[in-house]
């Protein structure tokens, strides 16, 4: 319900003063085959993460069907779209990896690896376009310096204490501690002690990881590779979308564009950035396409968002009765397996088969006699 609310009040915002026949009349012109590459490239952003988490797996020594791995990777850009700045979905990745056979604490250690990649390859991406392509990334980061500051500061720090995680422990302890009891005192987390228990069983994912990537470096280079193609089929999107409205982008100035979009919104306590998202989008490309801005806006964030929550919600959906299917599966097995047992041990008992069958029938016919 936030989710709608706030998508309602983002577009009255964003509508509000335009000529809405026109922004609509534009959306309409649009290239329907060039936006349904885009919606392809946002199956293919959710789905190359389940090709990520199966190949760790693989390197883990752990096998598991890609399918579920495209379940689990649903899962979890669901949750990450409807909890604010995505704190949802690495749990429910986590629970429903554990459902399909995959230990918590290796699911812990995958998605652990998983989401740095993901955290350093926007990082490394940043500063490559800084170098290769510096004049667009300061015109975006002009339009929009103040959340582009605070995006880099929140998401400096989230890599600073994830490397605390990894490599010094009893410091990023110390922090968590300190922070979610402050956060208590002040009534901003209601149940401390169960906040504190989470995180302190985070940070062990973390720790886990730490010494799996010192063991496994190569994989972890190959993580990042298709980590880096994960991001940019993402942010592939927007040149699409600005290609299917009659322009001519550059894909290289839009991916720039996108890496500040990226840093402003990422972090913001908001379910899917909804709000800032749009707006950041319009002061970005407003100025570069005043025409088409607001149409590229709702094109932009309904496949890239709102695409995304409803096939991710039908294939979470899928993932739930799998799993139930899968639990059902596993009793029935159980079950069996105690028949097979017990049978086992009917037939194999030393007492029963010492007995002879002629003579059980003689008492038989002297009990029939006697009565």
């Amino acid at each position: 319900m936030l989710i709608f609310l706030l998508a309602a009040g983002t577009l009255y915002f964003l509508l509000r003063g335009s000529e809405i026949k026109v922004v609509f009349s534009k959306i309409g012109e649009a290239n329907i085959y060039l936006l349904m590459l885009g919606a392809l490239f946002v199956l293919g952003y959710v789905c190359m993460e389940s090709v990520i988490v199966r190949y760790i797996l693989y390197n883990l020594k752990h096998e598991i069907s890609l399918f579920k791995c495209i379940l689990v990777s649903n899962v979890g850009f669901f949750f990450c779209g409807i909890t604010p700045s995505a704190t949802g979905g690495q749990p429910m990745q986590v629970f429903y990896l554990a459902k399909y056979g995959v230990d918590p604490l290796m699911g812990t250690l995958v998605i652990a690896v998983v989401t740095i990649c993901y955290k350093l390859t926007l990082v490394l991406l940043t500063i490559l376009f800084l170098v290769i392509r510096p004049a667009a990334m300061f015109q975006a980061i002009g339009n929009a310096p103040i959340l582009f500051c605070v995006g880099v500061v929140i998401i400096l720090s989230l890599i600073v204490f994830l490397a605390l995680c990894v490599y010094k422990t009893s410091i990023a302890f110390f922090i968590i501690s300190k922070v979610i009891t402050f956060g208590g005192r002040i009534k901003l987390i209601k149940n401390p002690d169960r906040t504190l228990s989470k995180a302190i069983h985070s940070i062990r994912g973390y720790e886990k990881a730490s010494k799996f990537v010192k063991k496994h470096p190569g994989m972890i280079v190959g993580a990042l590779g298709l980590t880096f193609v994960q991001r940019l089929l993402y942010f592939s999107v927007t040149f699409i979308v600005l290609s299917a409205l009659g322009l001519d982008p550059n894909w290289l100035d839009v991916i720039a564009y996108q890496l500040v979009l990226a840093l402003a919104v990422d972090a913001l306590p908001l379910p899917g950035a909804s709000g800032a998202n749009e707006t950041v989008f319009q002061l970005l490309y407003g100025a570069l396409y005043a025409d088409v801005a607001l149409s590229a806006v709702i094109l932009n964030r309904g496949i890239t968002y709102y695409f995304m929550m409803l096939f991710t919600l039908l294939f979470t959906v899928v993932a739930h009765f799998v799993s139930i299917k899968g639990e059902k599966a596993a009793k029935d097995n159980e079950a069996h397996a105690k028949k097979v047992h017990v049978f086992a041990h009917y037939v194999k008992d030393p007492v029963i088969n010492t007995i002879d069958p002629g003579e059980t029938a003689k008492t038989a016919s002297a009990e029939t006699e006697t009565q």
